[in-house]
């Protein structure tokens, strides 16, 4: 492999969004006041979701306050529903209230590591040395601190909302709206370049142009099928070049690779696609 196609292959981008990470889901209320945009039929691209390889045509859409491709939830919330909520008259938070006491009047007692283990280095206390044990003369015993009382921690109570009304779209709420309406825009334009998308719970999104995709297409279902153990399968990808992708994006490509089958047969009608543009090119009839 010559170093510009290593190159090209590792031409990636990890891209960090507002929630990257274990994605929660898109609250319904959200999607019920904000609705959803939806783009038009993608054929080029390819989109993985924790590893597993989701089959084209794509349809990006925003859906409340996250990003879907082809119904699959593959962000967090871009813009927390409660930004939302923040903008209409009815919001209000609600202050967090005092952790209650038990039936007794006192605090309720805690079994927290703070209480298991005291401030003082007294793990020693009441114990003899091994050169004690042997003295002719032991010195006397270490006498064991009185322990101190300490006041058990409250949990911290996070404080809460409430919303009485109909959301109502105004200025502050289409900007935010705006937000998430752009990067269900980059996403399709993206994929329509012919680039690729992986997303994870555990890992950020994760991008590679056209270029990388089709060196994807060409090198990963033949390590899918080669391999059987993550350790090489893994070893195998970064030596054709994947070499920045998570760990955790091996061990899902790993678990799924099964998909080498679909990927196989993506990447023959992607090279008759390409094939097929370059006999129009060179006919001088235009691609579009």
């Amino acid at each position: 492999m010559d170093l510009r196609h290593r190159l090209s292959i590792c031409c990636i981008a990890v891209l960090s969004a507002a929630v990257t990470f274990a994605m929660p889901e898109i609250p319904l209320d959200s999607a019920k006041a904000l609705g959803r945009a939806r783009g038009r039929k993608i054929d080029t691209g390819l989109v993985f979701v924790n590893g597993k390889y989701i089959s084209a045509p794509y349809i990006v859409e925003r859906w409340g306050t996250g990003i879907r491709i082809n119904g699959i939830q593959v962000t967090g919330q871009i813009v927390d529903w409660v930004e939302f909520l923040k903008t209409q008259e009815g919001f209000k938070l609600v202050p967090a209230e005092n952790t209650p006491k038990s039936e007794s009047g006192s605090d309720t007692k805690s079994d927290s590591l703070d209480d298991l283990f005291s401030d003082d280095d007294s793990s020693d206390a009441g114990e003899s040395s091994l050169d004690d044990l042997f003295d002719d003369d032991p010195p006397p015993a270490k006498k064991k601190p009185a322990s101190r009382s300490r006041k058990p921690r409250k949990p911290k109570a996070e404080p809460s909302y409430s919303f009485e009304g109909e959301f109502t779209h105004n200025e502050a709420s289409k900007a935010l709206l705006q937000k998430i309406n752009s990067l269900r825009t980059d996403i399709d334009k993206h994929l329509r370049s012919g680039g690729f998308i992986c997303c994870g719970d555990n890992y950020s999104r994760v991008l590679g142009d056209a270029g990388a995709s089709m060196r994807l297409l060409e090198r990963l279902p033949l390590l899918m099928r080669k391999h059987e153990d993550l350790k090489s399968f893994t070893a195998a990808v970064r030596a054709a070049g994947m070499i920045y992708f998570p760990d955790e994006l091996y061990g899902d490509l790993f678990s799924n690779r099964l998909d080498y089958r679909k990927l196989d047969k993506r990447c023959k009608k992607w090279k008759k696609e390409l094939e097929w543009d370059k006999v129009l090119e060179e006919s001088g009839t235009p691609l579009f």
